[in-house]
């Protein structure tokens, strides 16, 4: 099978399409073909060994982790409501390849109307921010968000998940977005190239951070006594927290089946639309990993395999 691998960790010229095993089915797991598989900050970020957990830690590697696909084969004596030739989707480390072994208890049977591209774009940033915007914030009718980078994977979910909740969203993000994001019910669209967004807003109650540095430390500003700064990379100034009275929140997501399972739900009625941007194919997950680690991908990117 073919494959996006490494071996040794590095830049994008460590990266390469081989043909490998397909690997060999075991209790507890199915071999799934991939259709489509999401491109996300992990992935490079596993290639550059900034971020590198159990299953994505030593070389050669296969790359990728979001994905969608058709059960091949589920390993014998296997307990499982799942079936061979089940349409499914989630989150293993190998994506980026023809196939895939994955835990069958991470597995979400795919909606019939939604395609797989939209599938595979949907486990990390939508729980990312399902959970984050749902769960930690408690968004609700009368609050007033703050998202920036919102056109991005997790930004784009988070707004709408927002809005799904009657809240108010302004966001930061670049010209080419803005159309998408005012679809979304996002206003105001702030051009982050161009304005100020602590000189437009006031009185925030929740700021979601995938940036830190300089757009967290702009960010106190525009937060109400007692607001929220939620932060996605694990980077908060506890003191400014402190002296702007607001909480500040060191976000993790956690996996989790049965937040998919309703994500998925909200997706296939309408009510949430996945912002898929580019469509490539998985020779070119190279290129893919490059757009997004640049930022130039103004939405998400999903390989398609074939």
């Amino acid at each position: 099978m073919k494959a996006v691998r490494i071996h040794e960790f590095g830049g994008p010229e460590r990266v390469q399409l081989e043909e490998v095993a397909i690997p060999k089915v075991t209790r507890g797991k199915a071999l799934v073909r991939i259709r489509a598989a999401a491109v996300n900050p992990v992935d490079w970020m596993v290639r550059e060994h900034l971020y590198n957990p159990k299953g994505a830690d030593r070389v050669p590697l296969t790359l990728g982790q979001d994905f969608a696909g058709v059960i091949e084969k589920i390993g014998a004596g296997s307990k499982t409501s799942l079936h061979e030739g089940d349409a499914v989707f989630g989150e293993v480390f190998g994506s980026f390849a023809e196939y895939a072994l994955a835990p069958l208890k991470d597995l979400v049977k795919k909606p019939a109307s939604l395609d797989f591209k939209i599938a595979a774009a949907l486990p990390m940033p939508a729980l990312t921010a399902w959970q984050a915007i749902i769960d930690t914030a408690g968004a609700k009718p009368g609050m007033r968000f703050l998202i920036h980078g919102a056109s991005g994977g997790v930004g784009s979910f988070a707004a709408q998940f927002a809005r799904w909740k009657g809240a108010e969203v302004a966001a930061t993000a670049s010209e080419p977005s803005f159309d998408y994001l005012r679809s979304i019910g996002v206003d105001p669209v702030i051009d982050y190239k161009r304005d100020r967004f602590e000189e437009k807003l006031r009185d925030v109650d929740v700021v979601l951070d995938p940036l830190g540095g300089e757009t967290q430390a702009r960010s106190w500003r525009v937060l109400k006594r007692t607001g929220t700064l939620i932060t996605l990379i694990g980077e908060i100034d506890e003191d400014a927290a402190r002296r702007a009275g607001v909480r500040a929140i060191d976000f993790g997501m956690e996996y989790d089946v049965e937040d998919l399972e309703e994500i998925a739900s909200l997706v296939e009625g309408g009510i949430i639309k996945p912002h898929i941007s580019k469509v490539l194919p998985l020779d070119q997950a190279r290129q893919a990993m490059d757009l997004n680690q640049q930022g130039n991908s103004h939405g998400k990117i999903v390989l398609e395999v074939l």
